[in-house]
């Protein structure tokens, strides 16, 4: 009896120490990714004051910008893909809020990354208003990024005026989402970082990302503004915007 006590405890004890053993664990750190709304490379956004003309030679000042930020992944230069806690993963960039514009990551796993990628506004299986996010659901609804209940979210609101060459100031108004199952305006991208970016155990990695206002409405699709300045539930408009925004973003 003595002997099976003794073969028992040293079989526990090797289990115990296993159970603790740490060194498999995957070591992880923390990323801070900035967005920076700019109206090109070379001109910064200035809500209400900074304009810029379309190649429909209308002079665009932006007084309202906020998007949609979700479904963020990391890729290292191995093809290792790390997709980010998707319950976590959404997110209003909001250019009259500087706090926004900041989000701090955590649990990364440490590695050399080269592609960032994320959405822009709420995939299908989470539109219109799953439970799966029910804690973003009140900051969309606060950032007035909700339609209502039933219409789910707008994926960017885009507000200001637009002057046509000779012609008048005007208000313009753009707000784009999806819309059911036949009006899909949700885009994933990846970019490229112009460096690798390297998450290492105890330091913070920083990631910038440019989002060029210009290309909104003049990029892919040239919207003219004078022709059609209130875009909302606009089955044709709509994705010519949303295509726009796939060539907004750039990281560094």
């Amino acid at each position: 009896m003595k002997k099976i006590t003794y073969i028992f405890t040293i079989v526990l004890s090797i289990l115990t120490s296993s159970c603790n053993d740490d060194s498999n664990a995957v070591e992880t750190s923390a990323v801070e990714i900035t967005f920076d709304n700019r109206i090109s490379a070379n001109q910064d956004l200035n809500l209400g004051t900074t304009a810029f003309i379309n190649q429909n030679n209308e002079s665009i000042v932006t007084n309202e910008l906020k998007y949609i930020i979700s479904n963020i992944r990391f890729i290292q230069d191995n093809g290792t893909i790390f997709e980010y806690p998707k319950e976590e993963s959404y997110f209003v960039i909001n250019e009259a809020d500087p706090s926004s514009l900041t989000l701090n990551l955590t649990g990364i796993p440490v590695g050399n990354y080269t592609q960032i990628g994320f959405g822009i506004g709420v995939d299908q299986s989470k539109y219109p208003l799953d439970g799966g996010v029910m804690n973003f659901i009140p900051k969309a609804e606060e950032a007035g990024m909700l339609w209502n209940w039933a219409a789910g979210y707008k994926f960017i609101k885009f507000e200001g005026t637009f002057t046509p060459q000779g012609g008048t100031e005007s208000p313009f108004v753009i707000h784009v989402g999806s819309h059911g199952q036949t009006l899909d305006n949700y885009k994933f991208i990846t970019l490229p970082l112009e460096n690798t970016l390297n998450i290492a155990t105890g330091n913070t990695a920083t990631v910038n990302v440019q989002t060029l206002v210009q290309n909104i409405i003049d990029a892919t699709n040239q919207i003219k503004l004078e022709d059609t300045s209130d875009i909302q539930v606009d089955p044709v408009n709509a994705p010519r915007v949303a295509t726009n925004l796939e060539s907004s973003f750039s990281a560094q």
